[in-house]
């Protein structure tokens, strides 16, 4: 097997190379699932209306205490920044919600458990599948058509696990292998030790009425009285990576936690029916503390040649650390480093999302946020960017946390920004590339909202080539407000799911994307909607002959802009001198993307007089303008 350099962004300072366990294991054959031969069903599922978390209730009360004690007013706020160019919104195109079929064939919303687990993924020829707790659904994009022969249009998890109605299957996840034209489908089974269960299935082919090879990986893989919880799934060239947790049933949230596990499957053997081998890591330290949340990131065309996989400290009221860890998977040796990185802009956890229905006086009600963890990570050439959910210094609302990762390779550097909005909370973001040109580091971001004057939906926002936002659109308005738990918050659902689009050859299509997410309808029930987005290109022309210097002169209550274009990404800096030579000030300094750049300058608070203008970057870049102040 090809070796892999698998990167990891842990929770710690540093990891030697013998701070894991690792094994090899012939993954368990569950049989084939096929849907045109399965038996006619009911769907049907448990739920308690007592809001749960994963964790147990010692979770669940620890993340209330920090809800409670979060402060928005301890974050830095963000500053609205001038710009004389602007990021183009996206577009929505082809949409739908996830329904099922009446038995006189007229379709009908599907709510699904509790909470949604939004999970998609579409192929090449536009057959979209989804999946929810606990079921899974499939249609041709082209015809409207559901394919899955179930007479409502859908299966259950259990159903596609060959398992009995006495066993839990949740937290479904989907991805789509655009070189194999194939799709893996992976959910975990039960929450307890002795019957915790990764479930992973491949598709046959590229339709998924055709059989499905399922497999088992147990969930208690150290067999000693553990379960595993939120799952996570990439791909490589020639495996199926899925992370998850390992919890400590029936103690307190602090002792619980039992490090992140990491499966490496090879998914070749898998989506032909074959005997799988895996690999799998557990008990990864870092100066002897376990790791936790590792998410993997996915390649920007769904295939990753190198495996990333992000955390942070997700519990912490702030932070500004985030860690890289790299494990080097080799024939004989296998070793581990780590990078700690510090971010610009700390993250923390997020308040819970308001609706109609909230108590604003109980920071623990309205629509759960969960934790500050990494929901969603890309990785192409030398940079990973990710998003969670997180508080912000602008308002009490839960924002996005966008950090991007530079040099990933060499010598990392890790910046953030926080998209807000002044009315709606913001939550459960994922992202996905969306380049025209190879180069383009620019990505759709697609969330859920919700606010106390409005009804729970979903949108999506571009971040352009120059690293600004657009102004964020909307997929989807619900149409009331959710109410399902009968004495607590409610659940906003844990995933939200993104994916490029794919041509004939499987290459990616410029600036299209696919989302699922969640939103409210009647009768205040959770739905997951499917939609079709589009970016427009976002690489700005070069300033012509370097760029201008205006106004000059300045007079009063007037901005000067310094135009300067910049031939590779570096960190820039720029200071202010009288004429003398004598420094005035640091003004503004922060990492820029190759290609136009702009500096503003209010001088209304100086002095008459000529001053100096230095911008100066770490890759060479110097740029010098006098400005006379009127």
């Amino acid at each position: 097997m090809k070796k892999l350099l698998v990167i990891f962004i842990l929770c710690a300072l540093g990891l030697n190379a013998q701070n894991f366990n690792s094994s090899k294991v012939t993954v368990e054959y569950a049989g084939t699932f096929d849907p045109r031969l399965a038996a006619t069903e009911a769907v049907s599922f448990l739920y308690p209306t007592g809001a749960p978390v994963p964790g147990g209730d010692n979770y669940k009360a620890f993340l209330a205490s920090q809800k409670t004690a979060q402060d928005h007013r301890n974050f830095p706020a963000s500053s609205a920044t001038l710009k004389t160019t602007t990021t183009p919104s996206p577009t929505a195109g082809y949409g739908t919600s996830i329904y099922r079929l009446t038995p006189n064939g007229s379709p009908f919303d599907f709510s699904g458990g509790i909470p949604n687990d939004n999970a998609m993924a579409i192929s090449k020829d536009g057959i979209l599948c989804a999946a929810v707790n606990s079921i899974f659904w499939a249609q041709d994009i082209h015809t409207g058509d559901l394919i899955m022969p179930s007479p409502v249009g859908l299966f259950s998890l259990q159903q596609m696990a060959n398992g009995s109605s006495f066993e839990n299957y949740y937290d479904p996840k989907l991805i789509y292998d655009p070189t194999q034209d194939r799709f893996v489908l992976v959910f975990l089974k039960d929450n307890d030790a002795a019957n915790s269960k990764i479930i992973v299935c491949f598709s046959s082919t590229n339709d998924p009425s055709d059989p499905w090879h399922v497999y088992r990986l147990n969930g208690n893989p150290l067999n000693n009285n553990r379960w595993t919880d939120f799952p996570a799934v990439a791909l490589s060239e020639t495996g199926v990576v899925i992370t998850g947790n390992l919890i400590i049933p029936n103690v307190s949230w602090q002792v619980g936690f039992d490090g992140s596990v990491i499966w490496h499957l090879d998914k070749l053997a898998g989506f032909s029916g074959g005997n799988v081998m895996a690999s799998v890591y557990t008990q990864i330290k870092h100066n002897g503390r376990l790791v936790r949340n590792l998410h993997a990131v996915r390649g920007h065309d769904n295939i990753a040649d190198k495996l990333y996989f992000l955390s942070n400290r997700n519990f912490d009221l702030q932070n500004d650390t985030i860690f890289l860890v790299s494990l080097n998977e080799g024939d004989v040796d296998t070793t581990v480093d780590v990078q700690a990185l510090v971010t610009n802009l700390p993250y923390g956890v997020p308040p819970n999302g308001k609706q109609g229905d909230t108590d604003t006086s109980d920071a623990t009600k309205g629509l759960q946020t969960n934790d500050g963890r990494v929901l969603g990570a890309i990785q192409k050439d030398d940079w990973i960017q990710f998003v969670s959910t997180t508080a912000h210094g602008n308002n009490a609302n839960a924002g996005i946390y966008h950090g991007f990762i530079s040099n990933v390779s060499s010598a990392p550097r890790v910046t953030g920004r926080v998209l807000w909005d002044p009315v709606r909370d913001l939550a459960y973001p994922n992202i996905t590339w969306t380049g025209v040109h190879p180069k383009q580091t620019q990505c759709l971001i697609g969330f859920n909202f919700s606010s106390i004057d409005g009804h729970p939906g979903m949108g999506a926002v571009l971040i352009g080539n120059d690293t600004t936002f657009s102004d964020p659109i909307d997929l989807k308005n619900g149409t009331t407000y959710v109410d399902r738990h009968s004495d607590s918050y409610e659940r906003w659902g844990d995933y939200f799911a993104v994916q490029p689009m794919f041509d004939a050859n499987g290459e990616l299509i410029p600036s299209e994307a696919w989302m699922a997410g969640f939103y409210g309808d009647g009768p205040n029930q959770n739905r997951t909607f499917i939609s079709q987005v589009f970016s427009m290109d976002t690489i700005v022309p070069l300033h012509p002959d370097g760029g201008r210097v205006f106004p000059n002169p300045v007079a009063d209550a007037t901005t000067v802009t310094v135009e300067f274009n910049l031939e590779v990404e570096q960190n820039i800096e720029a200071r202010l001198f009288f004429e003398n030579g004598q420094k005035v000030q640091d003004l503004a300094g922060r990492l820029l993307p190759s290609g136009p750049a702009e500096l503003y300058l209010d001088m209304s608070t100086l002095a008459q007089g000529i001053y100096i203008i230095e911008i100066s970057g770490s890759q060479g870049f110097r740029k010098v303008e006098r400005i006379v102040r009127l």
